[in-house]
């Protein structure tokens, strides 16, 4: 408050450098007159900065006035028209590369006793580097991340210029009663820290539990709120932890931003995520794959999953799915049947059987395959030989989809199929192929195509190719072992095409 007695008579600049002072002449509560030099300065933003896995943010840089590097928060003046909210954020970004996620502020103290600035200070949620420092000319530095507690620990060191800023931040939001949902997980990890708590204290127990209460409060119509709770829940856990990805990922996915999902599960599992989350974060990757347009890769990746799993009935539910949707009806509906049989005590048996008997109704089918010779060798899809059938070849490929042109089916096919990707491609012929399948009339129109591909063309010939969606696999077999009625290569009539496609 203000002190009627203080009277203001007069006051001049007399510094204006980096800092401006100014000399104010002032009549005390006693008649008499003093001069008093006054800091003149704008006000202030200090971000302590949060990341998802239990650090927060320093940026290291040479002061004059102690001489020597401090580890300091984020933070810089507040520009003329700016909020301290637009301040902090802007600030963390320049100086760190680091976004801020939910951000909150944490009040306001004086500078000092004759400085017209005050220090604000902004809690920033699950930061995450975004890109370089933005440092100006008179910036240079290091940033890096420390842990909660050693975070704490160096505020009470002495040797950081904006701890009272910070610890009083830090109590004003501990203590707010009203905060935001999507913040409580950091104020609980705050009130940790402040009481001397470790974050990750309760251990993997601990964490299950906080994993729990995230998830039996998602609400998918508050994203933002949900990202920042999971990352209050894996506060202590390294960013590259199993768990941490997965969860990351099935948040991602909860939200329905699959592309975001797929590269963490996909860490998640070769990082060495185990049972049980192992078999649920397939099922999950494979759901997002189908759900992006990639159901091939949604086959092969539930395609490793045991009969005995706890999950299997469900894994192979998805991967019905999925072989639906890669235009393998026959095999989707085998597939549900039989794990649908594998619940079924009385009737199990019947069904299974059946579901083995199912067929694909009688169709023109059109399809795009690659016909590939190298040295006497040609590249084929081996089908093992069945009671009723031998073995025999087939060009690599697939269907063609509406709207697709064979060409474009081709390289498709052997990218979904085999991973391989096609450089070159020339049109060799179309052949119709009206043939016997186990009984059942089949009509196929082929086009073929003679490709050029690194990943084919680095293969060794004794190398067999596992199709990403299917049981089969793809190599390179002698020419002079294939027979038309002992070892075929269908279709029927594509050697001769590929004997003359050089």
């Amino acid at each position: 408050m203000t002190d009627p007695r203080w009277v203001r008579e007069s006051g001049e600049v007399v510094y204006d450098g980096f800092t401006r002072i100014r000399r104010d002449v002032y009549r005390m509560p006693d008649g008499a007159r003093a001069d008093w030099d006054v800091l003149d300065q704008g006000d202030t933003i200090a971000v302590i900065a949060f990341t998802p896995h239990g650090t927060v943010v320093l940026f290291d840089q040479f002061r004059v006035g102690p001489q020597r590097v401090i580890a300091e928060i984020p933070g810089g003046a507040v520009d003329p028209g700016e909020s301290p909210r637009e301040a902090g954020v802007r600030e963390l970004r320049e100086e760190t590369g680091y976004r801020a996620g939910i951000v909150v502020e944490a009040g306001s103290e004086w500078s000092g006793a004759n400085s017209t600035r005050r220090q604000h200070v902004l809690i920033a949620a699950d930061c995450v580097p975004e890109g370089p420092p933005e440092w100006d000319e008179l910036e240079h530095g290091t940033v890096r991340e420390v842990p909660d507690a050693a975070f704490f620990a160096h505020l009470l060191s002495g040797e950081l210029s904006d701890a009272g800023v910070a610890l009083r931040g830090l109590t004003v939001f501990a203590r707010d009663a009203n905060v935001d949902v999507g913040l409580e997980p950091l104020q609980r990890r705050v009130r940790a820290m402040l009481s001397g708590d470790a974050p990750a204290a309760g251990g993997a127990d601990d964490l299950g539990r906080r994993i729990d209460d995230v998830w039996a409060a998602a609400d998918e119509e508050k994203p933002d709120e949900l990202r920042a709770a999971m990352s209050g829940a894996l506060a202590g856990t390294p960013g590259s932890d199993p768990r941490a990805l997965f969860e990351r990922a099935s948040v991602e996915d909860f939200l329905g931003e699959e592309a975001a999902a797929i590269p963490l599960y996909r860490a998640a599992l070769a990082a060495g995520l185990e049972s049980p989350y192992e078999t649920q974060a397939r099922i999950q990757l494979a759901s997002s794959l189908r759900n992006v347009g990639d159901a091939s890769g949604a086959i092969a990746i539930l395609r490793d999953v045991p009969p005995t799993d706890p999950l299997a009935g469900a894994a192979a539910g998805f991967r019905a799915l999925a072989l639906y949707d890669d235009d393998k009806a026959v095999r989707a509906l085998r597939t549900a049947l039989a794990a649908l049989a594998d619940g079924i005590p009385l009737y199990g048996r019947a069904l299974r059987a059946y579901a083995a008997e199912v067929r694909s109704r009688p169709r023109i089918r059109v399809i795009s395959v690659a016909v590939v010779m190298r040295d006497g060798f040609i590249l084929g899809e081996l089908y093992p030989a069945t009671t009723v059938r031998p073995a025999f070849l087939r060009a690599p490929g697939g269907g063609v989809e509406p709207g697709e042109t064979a060409e474009a089916a081709v390289r498709r096919e052997l990218a979904e199929e085999l991973g391989a990707t096609v450089t070159e491609s020339r049109l060799l012929g179309v052949i119709e192929n009206i043939f016997d399948n186990e009984g059942r009339p089949g009509h196929e129109i082929a086009y073929l195509f003679a490709v050029s591909s690194p990943e084919l063309d680095a293969l060794s010939v004794d190398e067999r190719i596992q199709v990403l969606d299917g049981e089969t696999s793809v190599g390179w077999y002698r020419l002079d072992d294939l027979h038309p009625d002992a070892f075929p290569f269908y279709p029927p009539g594509a050697l001769d095409l590929a004997h003359g496609q050089g």
